[in-house]
């Protein structure tokens, strides 16, 4: 059964990398692409996805703000979400799983890594 992944990312490079990898992945995947927070929690409430991949630090609204959102609201609160972000320091860490996040997930990016996550928390395969 296709799984839906909600990536918010407002780096190109970064959300085409990811597109890449889950193409050529074995996992039946749609992944849905916000360039903000804003449109990640639109995105959330159209398309409720399986997990959510969210960078951090966006313009419009930043992933810190999305994912207090997402996790306040009921329907959505138990959908995993992976703080996909280059911030690495220890109280970076804190914060997101403070937030609710299950993975603090540090870019840049290791394919194989990245796909064995998204598998731990949709059982993709």
């Amino acid at each position: 059964m296709r799984k839906v992944v909600l990536l918010v990312e407002d780096d190109e490079d970064n959300r085409d990398l990811v597109q890449f990898v889950v193409a050529r992945s074995p996992f039946d995947i749609e992944l849905v692409i916000a360039s903000n927070g804003r449109e990640g929690v639109e995105a959330v409430k159209k398309k409720r996805p399986d997990l959510i991949l969210m960078d951090m630090q966006m313009p419009v609204m930043d992933g810190y703000t999305a994912v207090s959102i997402i996790k306040a609201d009921p329907l959505y609160s138990s959908i995993p979400i992976i703080a996909f972000t280059a911030q690495a320091r220890p109280e970076d860490i804190a914060r997101t799983r403070s937030l609710g996040c299950v993975e603090h997930y540090t870019k840049p990016m290791d394919p194989e890594e990245l796909l064995n996550k998204i598998e731990k928390y949709i059982g993709a395969s």
